[in-house]
């Protein structure tokens, strides 16, 4: 175990150094994601701080690590699956991948490696419903008529990071979770964790919004298939139980022409605000999702902020790089 957590992060390190900056001579960015983007569209300030600067909270997000755990045990269930192994040891083979991911080591006793469970200190976003949750959504889903595309490498298309060039010498990135094909149309699949009920107005959030845009976008333009859109299998985390609701996201060809024209518009503003150095805030996203993390940075006198930054922040060993693949 201790030999395989090391080659997991001399390989992680590895690829960080082989991959170029996404940032250019000029320290304008060229290569992008939906997290970047939805960074800059939300906030130019919150943008520079968190991809230009590199600036991050001392302390993980717990939603974040949550709903990184399930999605990664999803689409390693949907892998499996897709490759011939049946629902049941899929399951025991995700399952086990969680725990061994959510045991945080500490050192070892007489060669024995040893810690404690991830402990996110949140009512619901727990270890134990996570595990929960993932064995509920098989549950949920096991039989469905969803199937999953087998590329022509006969890879199935799970867990898919691509690179797509773009006009002006850009590039988008991004992680697809899993393409797949449903009712004769292709879509691809994501998932998505919540702690509110899922009603209609959750799936609505999701048209306009840039991440479904730019997997359809890329889905289309990368695998040449007539991608109709997302679909969004939800899950309700709360203390007592967890709740399943799919739901699906479409996308026209005219509305995609329209977010990609949209989308070219704002890196050329972005790349102009890095090279002017100018980034403005955007005080009507402050209070967005439970209030921006800088805002108590951005409310002080502009001489003083970099006071609160470094004393409220951390900046990262490695900036946000939409090249990294997952």
């Amino acid at each position: 175990m201790k030999i395989i957590g090391m080659s997991l992060i001399i390989r992680r390190i590895l690829i960080v150094i082989d991959t170029p900056s996404n940032f250019d001579s000029s320290g304008a960015q060229w290569a992008w994601d939906s997290t970047s983007l939805k960074a800059f569209q939300t906030c130019p300030r919150y943008y520079k701080y968190t991809m230009v600067d590199g600036w991050t909270t001392a302390f993980k997000n717990v939603h974040l690590t949550f709903g990184g755990h399930y999605a990664t045990a999803l689409e390693h269930y949907h892998k499996h699956r897709a490759l011939g192994l049946d629902s049941n040891d899929a399951l025991i083979e995700v399952v086990t991948e969680a725990l061994l991911n959510t045991w945080e080591y500490s050192g070892s006793r007489d060669g024995v490696p040893i810690g404690k469970p991830w402990d996110g200190m949140h009512s619901a976003k727990t270890r134990d419903n996570l595990i929960r949750s993932i064995v509920w959504y098989v549950d949920e889903f096991e039989d469905e008529e969803i199937k999953t595309l087998i590329l022509p490498d006969g890879k199935a298309a799970v867990e898919y990071s691509f690179r797509l060039p773009i006009d002006f010498g850009y590039m988008l990135c991004g992680h697809i979770d899993r393409l797949c094909e449903y009712g004769g149309a292709y879509y691809v699949m994501d998932q998505k964790t919540t702690g509110t009920t899922i009603t209609p107005a959750f799936f609505n959030q999701f048209l306009p919004d840039t991440q479904m845009s730019l997997y359809t976008f890329a889905g289309k333009a990368i695998f040449d298939l007539p991608v109709k859109g997302v679909i969004i299998d939800a899950a309700q985390i709360a203390v007592g139980f967890t709740r399943f609701e799919r739901g699906f996201t479409f996308r026209t060809d005219s509305q995609l022409d329209e977010w990609y024209e949209d989308t070219l518009n704002d890196i050329e503003r972005a790349r102009q605000a890095t090279i002017d150095n100018q980034f403005p805030m955007n005080p009507t996203a402050c209070g967005n999702y439970g209030g921006c993390a800088f805002r108590s940075v951005c409310s002080r006198s502009p001489e003083i902020r970099e006071q609160f930054l470094k004393a409220d922040f951390i900046k990262r060993e490695v900036k946000w790089n939409p090249l990294i693949s997952r």
